[in-house]
C-alpha cells in the first residue's frame, strides 16, 4: 500500500511544500523518498495514486461553519466550499476573512478545539494559515471531482486514494514525542534528533528507510513534518481505532457543522502506549 505524507505550503513562491513517500505492508513502513514539490505536481501525484493508497495532508481541509456561512452561505458541505474556493482569488478571500474576524475573532472548527496545538485556519500571524487553507481547498476541489475519497465525507462514486487531514504536531504529541520547539529555536536540532530517534518506538510496526531521510529531516522541519504525516497514514491503515473520529465525539454524519468543517485525523494520546 502506498502511503504519502505532505507538509503543505500556501506561500506565493510555492517552494515549501514537501512530500514523503512510503510503502506499507501491514507490518513495516518502508520510507522511500522525501522531497520538495510544487502544488501542481502534488495534485498530479495524488491523482495518480492507486485506490488503496492513503495520503495524510497537513493543511485545513475546510473552514469554521460560522465563517462558511459568512463567506459562502449557499454551501452545504465541504465540496460546495471547495467549489467556492476554486472561484475566488486569495486577496478576495482575505477580505472576507478580515471582515469576519473583525466581528467574531479567529474562530475554530469543532475538530480544532480537540487539539491544543491547532491554530484557527483564519489565523494570519505566524504561521499564516489563510493562504494554506484556501489553496488546499482549491486543490481538494480538483481531487474530489477526480474521485479521491475524503473522510468523513461519504461518496460511493469516489474510488480513488483516501486523503486524510492530518497535523504532525498532534501526531507527535500522541506518540509522546516533542511537538513544540522543533521547528525553530536553539533546541530545534536536539528536538528533531529526539523525534527521529523515537518514531520507531512509538508505533506498532517497523519503520525502514528512516535513516535515508535523516539529512532532510534534520535540516528542514517541513521534511520532518512530511515524514511524520507519512507515518500517520500508515498508522491509520494499521490501527484506525487509535484515531479520534466524529462518532467518538458525539457527531453523526448528518451533522451540519461536520459536513462543512470536515475532520482532523490524529491518534489519541494513548497511541504512545502501542
Amino acid at each position: 500500500m502506498k502511503t504519502i505524507g505532505v507538509d503543505f505550503s500556501g506561500a506565493r513562491g510555492d517552494r515549501n511544500t514537501w512530500i514523503a513517500e512510503g510503502d506499507f505492508d501491514g507490518k513495516c513502513l518502508t520510507l522511500r523518498r522525501c522531497y520538495a514539490i510544487s502544488r501542481a505536481d502534488l495534485a498530479r501525484k495524488l491523482l495518480d495514486l492507486p485506490s488503496d493508497a492513503i495520503a495524510a495532508l497537513d493543511f485545513p481541509f475546510s473552514v469554521p461553519a460560522d465563517f462558511a456561512g459568512f463567506w459562502s452561505p449557499q454551501s452545504r458541505d465541504m465540496p460546495d466550499l471547495w467549489r467556492a474556493a476554486s472561484q475566488i482569488a486569495l486577496d478576495r478571500f482575505i477580505e472576507y476573512r478580515n471582515a469576519f474576524v473583525a466581528e467574531n475573532g479567529e474562530t475554530k472548527r469543532f475538530c480544532d478545539k480537540l487539539y491544543p496545538e491547532c491554530y484557527s485556519c483564519l489565523h494570519m500571524g505566524r504561521p499564516n494559515m489563510v493562504p494554506m487553507t484556501l489553496r488546499g481547498m482549491q486543490m481538494l476541489h480538483q481531487l474530489w471531482k477526480s474521485g479521491c475519497r475524503v473522510p468523513p465525507l461519504s461518496n460511493p462514486a469516489n474510488k480513488g486514494a483516501t486523503l486524510l487531514e492530518s497535523m504532525p504536531g498532534a501526531v507527535l504529541r500522541a506518540l509522546g514525542l516533542p511537538f513544540k520547539g522543533y521547528k525553530r529555536g536553539s533546541d530545534a536540532h536536539v528536538l528533531r534528533r529526539s523525534i527521529l530517534s523515537g518514531l520507531c518506538k512509538g508505533v506498532s510496526f517497523d519503520i525502514a528507510g528512516l535513516d535515508s531521510l535523516d539529512d532532510a529531516c534534520m535540516s528542514n522541519d517541513d521534511a520532518l513534518d512530511a515524514t511524520v504525516a507519512c507515518i500517520c497514514a500508515a498508522l491509520w491503515a494499521a490501527q484506525p481505532a487509535l484515531f479520534r473520529v466524529p462518532e467518538s465525539e458525539g457527531l453523526n454524519a448528518e451533522n451540519t457543522s461536520l459536513k462543512l468543517e470536515g475532520w482532523l485525523y490524529a491518534p489519541r494520546n494513548s497511541a504512545a502506549a502501542v
